[in-house]
């Protein structure tokens, strides 16, 4: 199996297995009991609480565990609008994952103003119009950093003092870009941040969310009071200890090499099939996501078509393939519905190598190949006629 879909998810490291297992069998006493062994799984989770703070440059203290990038965007939100009753408007982009959207969506159903701000065709917001909306009102900002579908990166940097001029509170989805990217909260006054651990080859089912230590907080999840009162629920031990071993080995970020690999099969595809294009190529992106557009075929097909060959890629978000909806993310850039429909998203690791995107890029010319063949191009779908 050649695995390009690690925007979905990545490979747990070795390491990081290495880790859960001598945690299950070690640390498994409850962390909230005061004797020897409860106060060894607690030193356990302490020292994971460490590494993924040492990744962003926080403080331990500002680390809070949570289920993943879900869960701490929801908390974000929930914690900004309870904490801080002045500010009734959210600000976001229209590229937000919908672990940002959608509870937007609830808070504007109860009588929130949601502003979206416009992106243009690389993907990349309007400055202009976000200052504006922040400066109208007291506001909660939440901006992604990396895009999930097309990796590209949004100037945090500068939609930070942006926010901070306006007194703004900003809330930033770094789901795709810690572990790829260098991201630190000491060069940007953000209030909170959230990231998952099964985005840099941790476990799934554990993230967390950074929160300005200076910050005024209200939480989500209410009952024992774990994690000094901010996310209660015992805590996910093991996937604690993973997430803090894969933080530790993403330390070292971004990979040359991984970069350069992106880049040579872009080319390659562009070079073989000419029409494709890269979505968001003028824009900086995360060095291992290729979203590219093959204009008059079906993505659909062409993904069927790959899996068939044990290849393993996808049409944008993983979270939002059940519904089958043409991507809202590239629908905002612009792109016609039949545009969004011929878009594939390759999404590589660590573990990549040249050998698997050239034996990809064979397999690509063989299904638009095969494709042609059964129906004209630009007609549509067509892998049900096809011959397995």
């Amino acid at each position: 199996m050649i695995y390009l879909d690690n925007n979905a998810t990545t490979r747990t490291a070795a390491e990081v297995e290495a880790c859960m297992a001598e945690c299950a069998a070690q640390a498994w006493a409850n962390p909230s009991s005061l004797h020897a062994a409860g106060r060894r799984t607690r030193q356990t989770i302490e020292q994971a609480r460490s590494q993924v703070a040492a990744l962003i440059g926080a403080e331990p203290e500002e680390i809070v565990f949570t289920s993943g990038g879900t869960e701490s965007l929801n908390t974000a939100i929930h914690s900004a609008i309870v904490a801080f009753p002045d500010r009734r408007r959210l600000v976001i982009t229209s590229t937000e994952h919908s672990a940002t959207s959608e509870p937007c969506a609830f808070w504007e159903q109860r009588g929130l103003e949601v502003i979206r701000i416009p992106v243009n065709g690389e993907g990349l917001p309007d400055l202009d119009a976000f200052s504006r909306a922040i400066a109208e009102r007291p506001s909660i900002a939440s901006i992604i950093w990396a895009n999930n579908e097309t990796g590209v990166i949004n100037p945090i940097i500068e939609i930070t003092s942006r926010a901070q001029d306006a007194g703004a509170l900003l809330i930033t989805d770094a789901v795709q870009a810690v572990g790829k990217i260098p991201v630190n909260v000491a060069d940007c006054p953000i209030s909170m941040l959230a990231l998952s651990a099964h985005k840099f080859h941790g476990p799934k089912g554990c993230g967390a969310l950074y929160v300005d230590r200076r910050l005024r907080f209200a939480s989500l999840l209410r009952g024992g009071g774990q994690e000094q009162g901010r996310r209660s629920g015992t805590e996910n031990v093991a996937g604690i200890t993973g997430l803090g071993c894969a933080a530790s080995l993403a330390m070292h970020v971004p990979d040359p090499r991984l970069n350069k690999l992106r880049d040579w099969f872009e080319n390659e595809v562009t070079r073989r099939h000419p029409g494709s294009f890269v979505h968001g190529q003028r824009s900086p992106r995360v060095p291992n996501t290729s979203n590219i557009a093959f204009p008059g075929f079906d993505a659909e097909a062409i993904l069927i078509l790959l899996d068939q060959a044990g290849i393993c890629a996808s049409p944008g978000s993983a979270c939002g393939s059940a519904a089958r909806n043409p991507s809202p993310i590239l629908t905002a850039m612009g792109l016609s519905p039949e545009l969004v429909k011929s878009s594939v998203r390759f999404s590589l690791s660590r573990n990549t190598t040249e050998s698997e995107l050239e034996t990809t890029l064979n397999q690509l010319d063989r299904a638009l190949a095969r494709i042609s063949s059964v129906q004209p191009v630009g007609v549509g779908p067509v892998i049900r006629r096809a011959t397995p």
